[in-house]
């Protein structure tokens, strides 16, 4: 028997349950025996006299034994009395326990595992899909190439041999040697997936100040004035050929980067041309923290969908395939090409390595950074932490969001703050300064500190034990390959408890002020301090050649040649030949070719002092946000 106390003021029923089936004075009838509760019917004197009956079915029922109370429907009285109701034995009352905690159990069950709902809306699906195929796009490149292995000869004729001459006879160095401007295509940029990309997590980036434009376009050709140079060839004259080179994207061979034809003029039948003017520094953007797969970066500077340069479709029919920045105000106008720098061994996997290069990602080599700073108004984003940081910080943030419609487990802001742990985000920059000596090499170059709130929270790391397998592993692959695998999991596709799909957490980029490192520092430094360049004008060598300090010449064939005649001279000679010569020899100055360990010289002042100013402004902007962010908790550590 159920019984219940009715409060009409109220309209809540408590409830107490036995197994007799007596239910005389109790003010409730049950239908079926008490051990089932198939129902149970509720009576109550209604204002006007008559009784009210209220049915409850057995789901309603399990819903009283969980919660401890219902509500009346508005059906019943709401004013009244009710009579006093018998306590149940304590017997039937564990029943109804056993049975509660029963269904809780099968309710957990059902919330282990969280599955995206069905309903999800179509522009979120667009968006998993842009970040699933980011995820996996070497395998899939892998598995690509491993097809056209398998498809046979013809394939072979007119696809894998043909690429690898092109590319070992041709295109091998491009990651390397700066000419990954020519291989940038904006189209590959503006595909419309990666605006689904960056509205994911999103990723949002906010400038604490605004940057000096590196270049500004100046009127070099007027229409409306008359052409008084009718003997020269001009150099902004384009023929069908040229134009068909246009279309092709071969610009390197019409050295038309620095031209910009803009149609916008005082009259609208004249085409005026601009010419790129440097005006202000290039940029080396060093970006925090380095986390699993540094998605900040690539959204901002690998694609469009962040900086909103203009660009206009290959076909108007074409439009709905790609990104529209018109839409959007430009993040850094002035500014030219940012090419993202990743590790050279990403070049190393067939066809992958030009759908890198199509997006701009090159080497992150030093000789790489000077070739795009010094030819143009380039500019670069270095990741400073690398590897080393990518194992280091594993869900920082007190919250974080799994994704759009998640709705179980329990995230890291629901723990006791007592046995919580004090929160650090740990960047590797205390002994990093090369991107500081490259800096003051080149000149006329700013610092810009980068530091993304939410790059660490997007997946969870799995740190081995020092000592153990997996930490061996990951040591030897960073040591043998400079890059390591960090053990991670977040989400799936339809799944939210596990997969290797980041979490939807927001990603907020914050650009700090810019550090300028005027140019001719180094030669102000060196006219000011002599002494400390003294002895490295020239090295001494053996055979009384010298060899000026910093400048070093890559091999060529024309040395290959030579070196190859002067061994066979030196194989030919004699002795007394060899004296005779010694005698008459007189000292000569060469150069090295091909030694890289001669490196220009820097001087630890100035480089302490940049590293210096650069690691107090990066702390300025980490604290000042980290309040609006989600980081009010979190202690930024520098470490070697």
């Amino acid at each position: 028997m159920v019984e219940k106390n009715v409060d009409s003021d109220s309209t809540h029923v408590e409830f107490t349950a036995s197994k007799s089936s007596d239910s005389a004075g109790s003010g409730l009838e049950s239908t079926a025996p008490a051990e089932e509760f198939p129902s149970i019917v509720v009576n109550k004197n209604s204002t006007n006299g008559t009784d009210v009956t209220t049915r409850i079915t057995t789901k309603e029922e399990e819903d009283i034994h969980s919660s401890g109370s219902v509500k009346l429907s508005n059906s019943a009285a709401t004013d009244g009395s009710s009579k006093p109701l018998k306590k149940a034995p304590p017997e039937a009352t564990q029943e109804v326990s056993v049975k509660a905690k029963t269904k809780q159990q099968k309710k957990d069950l059902h919330l282990c595992l969280n599955i995206a709902p069905l309903n999800t809306p179509l522009q979120n699906r667009l968006e998993t899909f842009a970040v699933m195929w980011h995820c996996v796009s070497i395998p899939s490149f892998i598995i690509l190439f491993l097809i056209l292995l398998w498809l046979g000869w013809v394939v072979w004729l007119g696809v894998i041999i043909p690429y690898y001459i092109w590319w070992y006879g041709f295109d091998l160095h491009t990651p390397t040697n700066g000419k990954v401007v020519y291989r940038t295509r904006d189209w590959m940029r503006n595909l419309i997936i990666w605006k689904w990309f960056i509205d994911y997590f999103p990723i949002r980036v906010m400038k604490t100040v605004d940057l000096e434009p590196t270049f500004s376009n100046v009127l070099v050709q007027d229409d409306d004035l008359p052409d008084d140079e009718e003997d020269l060839v001009s150099e902004f004259l384009t023929t069908i050929i040229d134009r068909l080179f246009m279309k092709l994207g071969l610009h390197k061979r019409l050295n038309l980067l620095d031209r910009r034809r803009s149609s916008v003029s005082l009259s609208s039948s004249s085409n005026k041309i601009y010419k790129r003017v440097t005006t202000g520094p290039r940029y080396i953007f060093c970006y925090h923290p380095h986390g699993v797969i540094s998605m900040g970066v690539m959204g901002m500077f690998a694609t469009n969908a962040v900086r909103n340069e203009p660009f206009q479709p290959p076909a108007r029919f074409l439009k709905p395939l790609f990104h529209d920045p018109s839409k959007y105000k430009r993040l850094f106008p002035g500014i030219g090409q940012v090419f993202p720098l990743t590790l050279t061994t990403q070049f190393t996997l067939p066809f992958y390595r030009d759908y890198l290069l199509s997006l701009g990602l090159t080497s992150a080599s030093a000789n790489n950074i000077k070739s795009l700073i010094n030819n143009g108004d380039n500019s670069v984003c270095l990741v400073v932490g690398g590897a080393k940081e990518s194992l280091l910080n594993n869900m920082v943030a007190p919250k974080y969001r799994i994704g759009k419609g998640y709705k179980g487990g329990i995230d890291s802001s629901t723990e006791s703050k007592d046995n919580k742990k004090k929160s650090e985000i740990k960047l590797v920059l205390q002994k990093r300064k090369g991107f500081v000596k490259l800096a003051i090499e080149l000149g006329n170059v700013a610092l810009v500190p980068v530091f993304a709130f939410g790059e660490a929270d997007i997946y969870k790391l799995n740190t081995p034990k020092p000592g153990s397998f997996g930490y061996w592993l990951q040591q030897w692959i960073k040591d043998k390959f400079l890059f390591t695998i960090p053990f991670f999991s977040a989400r799936g596709v339809f799944i939210y408890d596990f997969g290797l799909l980041p979490y939807r957490n927001p990603i907020n980029v914050v650009m700090g002020r810019p550090i300028y490192v005027p140019e001719g520092i180094l030669s102000d430094y060196k006219r000011n301090h002599p002494e400390f360049f003294k002895e490295d004008v020239v090295t001494t060598l053996g055979n009384n050649k010298t060899e000026l300090s910093g400048f070093t010449r890559k091999s060529s064939f024309s040395n290959l040649l030579s070196r190859a005649t002067s061994s066979i001279q030196k194989s030919d000679s004699t002795g007394s030949s060899k004296s005779a010569l010694k005698g008459n020899e007189t000292p000569t100055t060469t150069y090295s070719r091909g030694n890289k360990n001669l490196k220009t010289k820097i001087p630890i002042e100035l480089v302490d002092h940049y590293h210096h100013l650069y690691v107090e402004e990066l702390k300025r902007v980490y604290e000042e946000n980290k309040f609006k962010y989600g980081y009010g908790d979190v202690e930024l550590n520098i470490i070697d």
